[in-house]
């Protein structure tokens, strides 16, 4: 039987990592993130920027060519690689050479996209690999390749990409989503699944242990928010946070960043972006 935990981000902030004065961006991780489907750039976007400002050492972006120019012309930092990815190419993505592995935020479900998931379960060595948004719509018909890849993977449903990847309804989902988040687990293979929206569960599959989150509300319910925690567990991963605490933490300073936004503004009107350097903000101090 898992143990169930609650947390918020001030009982957490003291598990972030200090930098040493002699820091490199090396010593930071090297993230990939493959993002963005024409019409969904921003998904790619939003998750990579997150990624940079939390502090990853470096970041890439693949994503599709149409969206090539608005990333670079956001964020210069973030080295990007514009791929077509309707049609598909024989694109080398790399995969080796990053620590951590953020794939599906805007992504559509297509043959190419399967075949970049393919890339990544087949290639990457110690990577962390995270699906989130689009690549968990694949993995629903690839449960086998995904169990079998022996890889540490994360996924990151919200409810109604749960009630796919368990071929159930939302409402069975929401009626026990601590026992939705278990099943995913044991189902996939994931090493940590977080089941997002209102109580946020953190199950970690290899100590059978569920954490909720103690905050976060109806501010959060617009899109690109999941896009953002994406990234933030990118950079956290990146610096060394093991995967747990990285997926708490993430989960923690992403509510605690809606909570400031409602304290500040109100709940109505967030956008995705402006929690990013609220986020900043929050796990520098």
């Amino acid at each position: 039987m898992s143990i169930l935990q609650s947390f918020t981000f001030q009982e957490l902030k003291n598990l972030l990592p200090n930098r040493a004065k002699d820091s490199h961006k090396g010593n930071f991780g090297k993230v990939l993130i493959c993002a963005g489907s024409p019409g969904m750039g921003g998904a790619g976007i939003l998750a990579s920027e997150a990624s940079l400002f939390c502090g990853s050492g470096l970041v890439t972006l693949v994503t599709d060519t149409s969206n090539v120019s608005s990333s670079l012309l956001r964020n210069p930092e973030v080295m990007i690689t514009g791929v077509d990815m309707v049609e598909g190419v024989n694109i080398d993505l790399k995969i080796k050479d990053h620590n951590v592995i953020l794939y599906g935020p805007g992504i559509a479900n297509t043959a190419f996209a399967k075949t970049i998931l393919d890339k990544i379960l087949k290639s990457a060595n110690n990577s962390k690999i995270i699906l989130d948004a689009g690549a968990l719509h694949i993995a629903a018909s690839s449960k086998s390749l995904i169990k079998k890849s022996n890889k540490t993977i994360l996924m990151t449903p919200h409810p109604g990409e749960a009630a796919i990847l368990l071929n159930i309804s939302i409402e069975e989902v929401q009626r026990d989503r601590l026992s939705a988040a278990k099943q995913i687990a044991d189902t996939y293979g994931a090493s940590i699944v977080i089941l997002k929206g209102m109580g946020t569960v953190v199950f970690d599959s290899k100590n059978n242990k569920s954490f909720v989150s103690s905050c976060g509300g109806p501010e959060l319910a617009t899109g690109g928010t999941g896009d953002v925690l994406a990234g933030v567990l990118t950079a956290l991963l990146a610096q060394g946070l093991d995967i747990r605490n990285a997926s708490i933490i993430a989960v923690a300073v992403h509510s605690e960043a809606g909570l400031k936004f409602k304290e500040e503004i109100g709940e109505i009107g967030l956008n995705a972006s402006s929690l990013i350097p609220i986020i900043r903000q929050l796990i520098n101090r």
